[in-house]
């Protein structure tokens, strides 16, 4: 017996951006979209978001006409690593400052695959602070705390 899908990755990221453009076709529905002589701030989002469901259905359809490679294992230990490293730079960066939260992401971001030696990832903790700092708090003005003193 044939399989309907023959592209299974095709499949499940057709689902993904088709969701995702759903809901942010969803969740913009009330702005003011306006027209093309006068657009509003709904405008782009709703194009945005039917372009993602449109290229959605593209792949899924095309999961049914093509084939392709089979669905790999999923690797946890990525996943929960840059999982985790987001939630504790979204947790320490206004309690602690930009300097500790990156070093926070580094140290737990590191976790999510092969390990760094420590003088790489100091470099790499000394780099983005170094640029954050710059783009973010000098260059843009946001109103980050570099450090807790």
């Amino acid at each position: 017996m044939a399989r309907l899908v023959s592209a299974p990755i095709d499949l499940a990221t057709g689902i993904l951006l088709a969701g995702l453009g759903t809901a942010a076709l969803w969740i913009g529905w009330d702005w003011p979209a306006g027209s093309l002589a006068e657009m509003q701030a709904g405008f782009f989002p709703r194009l945005l978001a039917a372009a993602l469901v449109l290229g959605g259905l593209a792949l899924i359809g095309r999961s049914v006409l093509t084939n392709g490679e089979p669905m790999p294992r999923i690797s946890w230990r990525p996943v929960l690593g840059v999982t985790a490293a987001v939630i504790a730079f979204a947790l320490t960066l206004e309690r602690l400052g930009l300097v500790i939260a990156i070093l926070t992401v580094v140290v737990i971001g590191s976790t999510a695959g092969a390990g760094l030696r420590p003088l790489p990832l100091l470099l790499l903790w000394l780099v983005l602070t170094v640029l954050c700092g710059v783009i973010f708090v000098w260059g843009v003005g946001l109103p980050i705390q570099l450090a807790p003193f």
